[in-house]
């Protein structure tokens, strides 16, 4: 379900404005435009759920154990996520 369409021209631009209008970012496994996202979420303190990554290697300890960056291994599992720290819709 779509709430609210937000369309940009800007490029990798739109990164920093999908990112700042979300409340959390559930990130499926990409590359760098995708980690820029993810980076950017959690400078600003936005919730992260990353779908089926990998973690070794990726400097994210103190995300992970702020709570701020959870990990998901299904879509169903990230929705739960989302719900437990934004509530119900």
């Amino acid at each position: 379900d779509l709430d609210l369409a937000i369309c940009t021209g800007f490029g990798d631009g739109r990164n920093v404005i999908n990112v700042l209008s979300s409340d959390a970012v559930v990130a499926c496994r990409g590359g760098a435009g995708t980690l820029s996202e993810v980076a950017l979420a959690l400078k600003n303190g936005k919730p992260v759920v990353l779908l089926e990554w990998k973690l070794h290697d990726l400097p994210l300890r103190p995300f992970l154990e702020s709570g701020l960056l959870r990990t998901a291994a299904s879509p169903l599992e990230a929705m739960h996520l989302l719900t437990a720290y934004l509530g119900p819709s």
